[in-house]
């Protein structure tokens, strides 16, 4: 994406000389929390994986943030820390708003309302994953998973791990649940990674719930 096609760009493009753009290789981590960078990144190009590290070295997701959203540690601006790390998980190109920059950019009420709203839009749609893994058995996360994942009847994944970070379960739930699926008929499996629906009705009212949940809006 051009700079010029970011959201952000009115309000920072008298500012263009002072702000970087940089470019940050599949892989990366480019902001992370014991480092205290306070600096705020804006994707103009590429995904970003946020996740945070426990004591005990285990990794939770926190989002995934793509094209035109803020990334960083964005909790600094409201006086905290997560403790999130960002991760690029495609190559990226970012403007970086280094912390004097940001701190110019938010006297501008637009662009602060522009900011909180991007922001706490990213924290309700965390609050609402966080709700779908604790309000639906893990059978319904799975089949509204490979449902939305499907292309015509084909259902193919190349990383467990990343499913099950994704929906909050155990490898050995999900390929027990699969298994499960195998079993009765409800998916076959093609090659190792990739399988066939065969009783699509089955999934559909499994997921029904988690669907008109994560689809709910006013």
């Amino acid at each position: 994406m051009d700079l010029k096609q970011a959201h952000i760009y009115p309000y920072i493009q008298d500012h263009i000389q002072n702000i970087p753009i940089i470019q940050v290789a599949k892989g990366t981590y480019f902001s992370n929390a014991e480092d205290r960078d306070k600096q705020i990144y804006y994707i103009l190009e590429g995904e970003v994986k946020v996740e945070s590290v426990t004591d005990m070295g285990r990794k939770i997701l926190v989002d995934y943030i793509s094209e035109n959203e803020f990334a960083g540690q964005i909790s600094y601006i409201r006086k905290s820390n997560f403790y999130a790390n960002s991760l690029a998980i495609t190559n990226l190109k970012l403007i970086c708003l280094k912390h004097e920059m940001m701190e110019v950019l938010m006297k501008n009420p637009e662009f602060s309302t522009v900011f909180y709203y991007k922001t706490s839009s990213r924290i309700y749609i965390m609050y609402k994953k966080m709700l779908m893994s604790n309000l639906f058995n893990q059978i319904e996360l799975v089949a509204y998973y490979i449902l939305e994942n499907c292309k015509g009847n084909e259902f193919v994944f190349k990383s467990v791990y990343d499913i099950c970070e994704q929906l909050n379960i155990s490898r050995r739930n999900f390929y027990n649940i699969l298994n499960n699926f195998l079993a009765t008929g409800i998916v076959t499996r093609e090659i190792e990674g990739q399988y066939h629906v065969k009783d699509y009705k089955f999934l559909k009212e499994k997921s029904e719930k988690v669907k008109k949940f994560l689809d709910n809006s006013l």
